[in-house]
């Protein structure tokens, strides 16, 4: 498909593309006129907006949105309110157009449940379910969700505390790579040479690091992935002594993640390191589909490796599913949601596959996947279903290119949440990030801003910079205090 856009206002530009992605299958969005394909037209005057659509030179619909008054706003609030309604009325002429109303209307940022937060601390409650219904057009269940995941949140962050940090240490290891995988990761090596390389450059980068955290309040350490379990025993041991002299008590978590990197050993390094949370991801109990997406292990190899891990007493056992998987219904997600909830994991999250459209991931499966309203339909159940069996959404992110336009959605029972999920998606504290992948950021409360410094990506390149990723981050948090 062809689409062409023209706006009087290019700084939001970026923006309207986004917003036309919601509805049309479309990647590369040009500039200029054209009377080939689509054409879309946007112009304002004021706090009004207009657009119109084209088709091969025709015009096809229209829509205007007359924006409200922005008196006594400032100039950065002046600009956000401009840029939603300019979305609002590609919204509204697409969803003229199509027929369409996404579930999450005309958002397309990644945290949706901070912006709710943020306007629930100036509006209220009720101010921000009106401005979210009526001015972001999101749907009753999805703006149900949201107020959820608001009182689900509050205590966590009412107790972070304005020198609070967080810790992550990045292992961007994994022993096969997931089909639909779009992380930078490397895998493991046959002689463990390069997993000896990178945990040597990790403990170092760690220990480097104290004296950034001397004096403050650890709320949660996160040691994530990649696959952490993929690295041999001996060195998942060293990076978990390394990172157990920071947590000292606080919610410490590891993410064990694939079934087939798990054994007892590994579990018991984990527990006796003091770590209290951990993953066992299943992404599926259908042995079909595991094998379609280039999972190394089966259904059964994921029920005995999260029942060994509950015997080892973690506090908290969370497990991964997605929604969307190809050749997967409604049924077969059902099934695998059930199943999961069999075991007792007291925190499971649910997410919505991303796709890119050129990937041959996606070549190879095209005909395989659920349409929007299948993966809508099939999302709304999962959460009926959980709650139904006591689990509380509590924190929630999007992504580009997901399924139906959905979102990945955690879930926890016993009113046990993870600290870390919930920071990290509200931007809550400092979070000091170590490993390839990991990015730092540091909010600046005073001028409502956040700041960020990312560690490279590839484990090669960071094991020969690993000095420069530890000076990153002492240029972040220790010479900028």
């Amino acid at each position: 498909m062809k689409l062409n856009l023209i706006t009087d206002k290019p700084d939001f530009r970026d923006d309207l593309c986004e917003e036309a992605r919601l509805f049309l299958p479309v990647r590369k969005i040009e500039d200029g006129y054209t009377e080939e394909g689509l054409l879309i037209v946007h112009s304002s005057a004021g706090n009004s907006h207009r657009a119109e659509l084209f088709e091969d030179g025709r015009k096809a619909a229209e829509y205007s949105f007359n924006g409200r008054d922005t008196e006594g706003l400032s100039a950065l609030e002046k600009k956000r309110y401009f840029k939603r309604a300019a979305k609002s009325c590609i919204y509204g002429l697409l969803s003229k157009y199509t027929g369409k109303s996404p579930p999450w209307g005309s958002l397309t940022g990644v945290r949706p449940t901070k912006l709710f937060r943020d306007t629930a601390g100036t509006a209220g409650i009720e101010g921000a379910l009106e401005l979210f219904k009526d001015e972001f057009h999101v749907s009753d269940g999805k703006t149900a969700l949201l107020r959820d995941i608001y009182y689900a949140q509050k205590d966590v962050l009412d107790q972070a505390g304005s020198d609070d940090i967080d810790i992550y240490i990045g292992i961007p290891i994994c022993v096969s790579k997931c089909a639909y995988c779009t992380f930078s990761s490397v895998l493991t090596s046959k002689d463990g040479s390069m997993e000896k390389k990178y945990t040597d450059s990790l403990i170092r980068q760690i220990e480097a690091s104290y004296p950034l955290i001397e004096g403050r309040k650890v709320r949660s350490v996160y040691i994530g992935g990649g696959t952490p379990t993929a690295l041999p025993a001996h060195e998942l041991e060293r990076v978990l002594e390394a990172a157990g002299r920071i947590a000292g008590g606080c919610e410490f978590t590891v993410e064990a993640g694939r079934p087939d990197t798990i054994d007892e050993e590994k579990l018991a390094l984990i527990k006796e390191a003091g770590a209290d949370r951990i993953s066992v991801n299943a992404q599926t109990t259908s042995d079909m589909t595991l094998r379609r997406i280039g999972r190394a292990h089966t259904a059964e190899d994921f029920f005995e490796k999260i029942e060994l891990a509950a015997g080892f007493g973690f506090r908290s056992i969370n497990c991964d599913l997605i929604a969307g998987l190809p050749g997967e219904d409604a049924k077969t997600v059902e099934k695998s949601i059930r199943e999961v909830i069999g075991t007792g994991a007291s925190n499971i999250t649910v997410h919505s596959l991303a796709l890119k459209r050129a990937s041959r991931f996606v070549r190879d499966n095209e005909d395989l996947f659920m349409d929007s309203k299948t993966a809508e339909e099939t999302v709304s159940t999962a959460q009926e279903i959980l709650r139904e069996n006591g689990y509380t959404p509590y924190y929630m992110y999007r992504q580009k290119y997901m399924t139906g336009n959905l979102e990945n959605c955690g879930y926890e029972k016993n009113g046990d949440p993870c600290i870390y999920n919930i920071d990290i998606m509200e931007e809550a504290v400092d979070i000091l990030a170590m490993g390839g992948g990991g990015i730092s950021k540091r909010i600046l409360r005073g001028d409502r801003k956040i700041v960020r410094s990312a560690m490279v990506k590839d484990v090669l390149s960071y094991i020969l910079r690993t000095d420069e990723m530890t000076e990153r981050n002492y240029e972040l948090f220790g010479r900028n205090k």
